[in-house]
């Protein structure tokens, strides 16, 4: 792209006086140059001379008649500064983003590889909630980034069909008489989860004699016991296609969906404890509390190993869920000689097929080696993953592809709490949620919640609007809202959700990214569309800054794709509005008398609606022309 042309031209000029490797960035601060080396500090070293006179002295010879975009070299104080001729360079960059238009950022750096992720993977015994929302989000922007920079992406979702949190639901439905059909047209995976789920749960504390049949009730499921078996499905289905409905709500999509009962099912974990134990990494507790368990031996990891081994199979011999993540992580990394068959269960919204796994599946679908697996999962799973990772570096595998991309928790403030019904204690600043005391809030909920206020402005806005178009717009705009909010942070750092700051317009939030691509379409549809990409002689500050944060969008994408850090597509997204905004207040598009200035202008508008619409489809964030 075109801030790559101007780094590799900074590179031929230093060759040619000499420099063998050059290390070329982008300047920190524009106003020195829109590049910088540091080569005269690399060489310093191995020269033993002062930075500053070699940055001077390779200034003073480089040959800038054949550069065509770069007009001068200074040297300041070890660094040398390249300035750019900027009518050159605005062309330049205009070409190249009108050009290509969606493309623009578009990569083939993955091309022929493969990456593999897997999110979601929410218990199908409930409804998602806005902390399941945030794992949503971030999976489905590690895909739509990787499929940016042409790589062959696989979306898989883990559903956790087997486990004491089916057994809960098998247990209200068999033994406590609840109806199979939700009262009054209520959701299934509302129903499961905040009636029979919550009921079930507070009964056991009270009851031991429950939690041994929930235990009972969990064998027979893992045993794949007819009636409890297909019961267990029935229900887990039921519950998965609403919970797709919220997530394609937020435009996530998945190809595989793997069900754990099926792990157990196609043997993984038999073909991968095998050779767990060819390996030595397991043994067998003869005595003590874990007598008849079969345990990881982590006592040569530098930090696992301090915590004890880790239970692989219980001494009844059903097996823990660390157990099945290895063998799903073996089958992730191309290590196990079996393989799932699957079925279409159904198509996506976009009319993408999702497939299921299935013993009596016709398909065949192998994934291939992959250059990274990556599993969202949050935070409070780190040490399982690091055991995983672990188990899968004892048996060989390439355990470094195997990425733990870890959150932290979404929490809910207190305003919000208390519209739910919760009564908070004095001093307390938000409420986590928690599935089993049924203190959450939907993220269908939620959705509806934001999209209701939004409903409420757009209709006052824009009283000649169809209702269908409100709707859809307010849908966007609030999908908008709680993607970006839960993008944005740092994923270390946990989120306290508030509805009236995320809806805000002002600010780092998703309506005012929406707000400023609508600001582009308005003052495009205001022109003939009649666009130049011929600069005039001098840029203002303000237009030099728009194109300077134009060029570095493909850098930005690729950056991300390397270091997962996708808060940096948020903040790119927000500085690009930002920059968009000052260029709004000061630079004249629409009343200009200078024909050729204002074509030329409208071109700089033009691009960054498209620059702009690209990071946000890329974090899904629908674009909006009109609010």
């Amino acid at each position: 792209m075109v801030l790559k042309k101007l780094i590799s031209e900074a590179e031929a000029l230093l060759r040619w006086v000499g420099v063998e490797k050059p290390l070329i960035q982008p300047a920190r601060d524009p106003r020195f140059g829109e590049v910088t080396s540091t080569s005269a500090f690399a060489l310093a070293k191995s020269l033993r001379r002062d930075p500053r006179k070699i940055a001077e002295e390779f200034a003073a010879k480089i040959d800038l008649s054949n550069a065509r975009l770069i007009n001068s070299v200074v040297a300041v104080d070890g660094y040398l500064n390249f300035k750019v001729d900027w009518q050159r360079y605005s062309e330049e960059i205009l070409k190249t983003v009108i050009g290509q238009g969606e493309d623009y950022g578009k990569s083939n750096i993955g091309l022929g590889k493969k990456i593999i992720i897997e999110h979601t993977s929410v218990n199908p015994n409930k409804a998602l909630h806005v902390g399941h929302a945030r794992n949503v989000c971030l999976g489905d922007t590690l895909y739509r980034l990787f499929s940016f920079l042409g790589y062959d992406v696989v979306v898989l979702n883990y559903i956790d069909d087997s486990g004491t949190q089916m057994a809960d639901v098998i247990l209200g439905f068999k033994e406590l008489g609840y109806p199979l059909e939700p009262p009054d047209g209520a959701r299934f995976d509302a129903y499961c989860g905040d009636t029979v789920y919550v009921e079930v749960s507070r009964r056991i504390e009270e009851d031991p004699l429950l939690a041994e049949k929930r235990r009972r009730i969990a064998k027979l499921i893992e045993e794949r016991d007819d009636e409890y078996y297909r019961l267990n499905r029935e229900i887990v289905e039921k519950v998965l296609k609403e919970q797709l409905k919220t997530c394609w709500r937020l435009g996530a999509r998945y190809h595989i969906l793997n069900m754990e009962s099926d792990i157990l099912s196609y043997d993984l974990w038999s073909e991968v404890f095998k050779k767990l134990i060819r390996v030595g990494a397991v043994y067998k507790a003869e005595s003590g509390q874990k007598a008849g368990c079969w345990l990881l031996n982590l006592s040569g990891h530098p930090v696992l190993g301090r915590e004890g081994d880790e239970i692989l199979v219980k001494s009844d011999g059903s097996t823990t869920y660390v157990a099945r993540d290895i063998a799903y992580g073996a089958w992730k990394l191309g290590d196990t000689s079996r393989d799932f068959k699957y079925k279409v269960w159904m198509r996506d919204p976009w009319s993408g097929e999702i497939l299921i796994t299935d013993v009596k599946g016709d398909i065949e679908k192998p994934l291939g080696e992959a250059e990274k697996v990556i599993n969202v999962i949050d935070i409070r799973q780190k040490r399982p993953q690091e055991v995983v990772r672990y188990a899968l570096e004892l048996m060989g595998l390439k355990s470094d592809k195997y990425i733990h991309f870890g959150y932290e928790v979404v929490a809910l403030s207190i305003k919000d709490a208390v519209k739910i019904g919760y009564e908070p204690e004095p001093g307390q600043e938000f409420v986590h949620m928690s599935g089993r005391r049924g203190l959450y809030v939907k993220t269908d909920t939620l959705l509806d919640m934001l999209k209701e206020k939004i409903k409420l402005e757009v209709r006052e806005k824009h009283p000649g609007w169809s209702e269908e178009k409100v709707e859809e717009v307010s849908e966007k705009i609030a999908v908008g809202a709680l993607r970006y909010s839960l993008i944005k942070p740092d994923t270390d750092k946990m989120i306290i959700l508030d509805a009236d700051e995320m809806l805000k317009l002002e600010g780092d939030t998703g309506p005012y990214l929406q707000y400023s691509y609508a600001r582009a379409c308005r003052i495009l549809e205001k022109t003939t569309r009649e666009y130049s990409t011929k600069a005039p002689v001098e840029l203002v500050e303000e237009e030099k800054q728009l194109l300077r944060r134009i060029a570095y969008f493909p850098e930005v994408v690729e950056d991300v794709g390397e270091s997962l850090l996708i808060k940096t597509l948020s903040n790119y997204a927000y500085m690009l509005a930002s920059d968009f905004s000052r260029f709004y207040e000061k630079v004249p598009v629409l009343h200009v008398d200078d024909v050729e200035l204002r074509k030329f202008r409208v071109a700089e508008v033009l691009a960054f609606k498209i620059v702009l619409g690209n990071v946000l489809r890329l974090i899904g964030v629908q674009p909006v022309e009109e609010m």
